[in-house]
């Protein structure tokens, strides 16, 4: 009758402890944030009181940074497709977070386009003023 009862009490404890360590568990789930980011010069900073471990159903709050030399009104930021906007402070918002998430983050396809059209405009003015330059000085010693 004491070996039933002990493997009773065994039993109960065991699944107890299995029951309480599930809880605990699912109480402590978190979803991961990462970042696919599409060139260096970008940094993603959480909020303060945010981390990339969010509970379920909860909010991730970040801003974005980037380089100097680099305009920040040029930035993409995605999720699951989605464009997701600054609030009047910069601030970015994934609203509701119940899985892992990637975050995507990139220069748009302007900035770069409008940067590479800038330098070459530079360029060209400086082949055509060292041309200019160099004729003036060659025909001027003529005259």
């Amino acid at each position: 009758m004491k070996k039933l009862i002990a493997v009773l009490l065994s039993v109960i404890f065991v699944f107890s402890a299995v029951s309480v360590g599930a809880c605990a568990i699912s109480e402590n789930q978190t979803y991961y944030i990462s970042y696919d980011l599409s060139d260096d010069s970008i940094r993603v900073v959480p909020e303060p009181g945010y981390s990339r471990y969010v509970f379920p159903g909860e909010d991730f709050k970040f801003t974005i940074e980037v380089a100097e030399g680099y305009s920040d009104t040029f930035i993409l930021a995605q999720v699951n497709f989605e464009d997701l906007e600054p609030d009047e402070n910069g601030v970015y918002t994934i609203p509701e977070v119940n899985e892992d998430t990637t975050l995507y983050v990139f220069l748009s396809v302007e900035e770069e386009q409008s940067n590479m059209f800038a330098s070459l405009i530079v360029f060209v003015h400086d082949i055509l003023e060292w041309f200019k330059n160099f004729f003036e000085s060659l025909f001027g010693a003529f005259n």
